[in-house]
């Protein structure tokens, strides 16, 4: 086993990253962390692992909040979206990178989450593809063929991590697998050390990740589709997880484009985050999105009209960023906006 850890997100794992409460979903900030935030006008933002994806995403961001507006914007390297959801519910970060994945658990209070979280849409910036991927020479051949194999989903309290999970009980495997844990890179390196059988294909959006572009230089990999019925049946126990087409030339494979499991990237605000702040942190993306285009790959949806698309009618939107959109004209009539 590699790197193994709890699969519940708990006060211990919240404490190893310097924070002082448990994941209860409590909404009332500390009276210290109130002051240092009427003091400084600082917000948090959680971002993924160091180097991952979803990092540079959250720096771009945070890094853009900070130039056009008075606000002082840092970013601080968790495990994923699923943490986020929990650092959101405790006001311990007022801004972070979660996955439609991540509301249905969170505010139904479902693992890896002790209880239920509220927190509040902002936007959408992204659609993660991830199919799960073997070596080309591997003997696995369908998502069935994963009994009994070496599975490695990145962290547990990541959103893959919890996508994976439900994946693997809607096919009737949850149990029947060996599960490994750790993060992007030493998933990857596990992969290509042989040490795991199957790993995700980190892809956003169509696009792939520097990290899977990286193990493509030095390894062929065959991707598993995934039927509809599994896919339907994983979205009934958790509607955030979607189905999108991914192009095999992605990795260089073929058989054209496949089903796969997949969940749109959405930054979620604490509820504490107030109409000014979301305000000013939405227009400050969405007027300046060329320049954020211009950092990479990873941040090409950052586009108004994306935005919106993806969020999910079933949760609150952030009252500052519903009124931007309004004003934009994109808004949706079938969102919700936070009392």
């Amino acid at each position: 086993m590699i790197d193994v850890k709890s699969d519940r997100l708990d006060r211990r794992s919240i404490l190893q990253l310097g924070l002082a409460s448990a994941c209860s979903g409590a909404l009332v900030l500390s009276p210290f962390a109130r002051q240092a935030f009427a003091q400084t006008g600082s917000v948090q933002w959680g971002s993924s692992s160091l180097g991952s994806t979803g990092y540079v995403i959250i720096e771009a961001l945070a890094s853009t909040v900070n130039k056009h507006t008075d606000l002082k914007s840092s970013s601080m390297a968790t495990s994923g979206g699923a943490e986020n959801m929990a650092l959101l519910g405790e006001s311990m970060v007022q801004f972070g990178q979660t996955t439609s994945s991540d509301w249905p658990a969170a505010f139904e209070g479902n693992a890896p989450y002790n209880g239920p979280v509220e927190a509040h849409q902002m936007f959408a910036y992204t659609l993660w593809n991830m199919p799960p991927i073997v070596h080309a020479r591997s003997d696995i051949k369908s998502f069935e063929d994963l009994k009994g194999r070496r599975v490695m989903p990145s962290q547990p309290t990541s959103s893959m991590g919890a996508m994976w999970k439900v994946l693997f009980q809607a096919a009737g495997l949850e149990s029947e697998v060996d599960w490994n844990y750790g993060s992007w890179r030493e998933t990857y390196d596990a992969f290509k050390a042989g040490k795991v059988d199957v790993i995700p294909a980190n892809i956003t959006n169509g696009r792939p990740s520097p990290i899977l572009s990286e193990l493509l230089v030095s390894e062929e990999v065959r991707a598993l589709e995934l039927s509809e019925e599994l896919l339907a049946k994983a979205s009934e126990i958790n509607p955030g997880i979607l189905t999108g087409p991914v192009d095999s030339a992605v990795w260089n494979g073929e058989g054209g484009t496949i089903r796969a499991p997949s969940f749109s990237g959405i930054v979620g605000a604490a509820a504490s985050v107030d109409e000014q702040i979301g305000y000013a942190v939405t227009k400050a993306v969405f007027e300046n999105e060329e320049e954020i285009r211009a950092i990479g790959v990873q941040l090409q949806d950052i586009r108004l009209e994306f935005a919106v698309k993806y969020l999910l009618s079933a949760y609150p939107v952030n009252p500052g960023a519903a009124k931007y959109f309004k004003e934009r004209g994109v808004w949706r009539d079938d969102l919700t906006i936070a009392g």
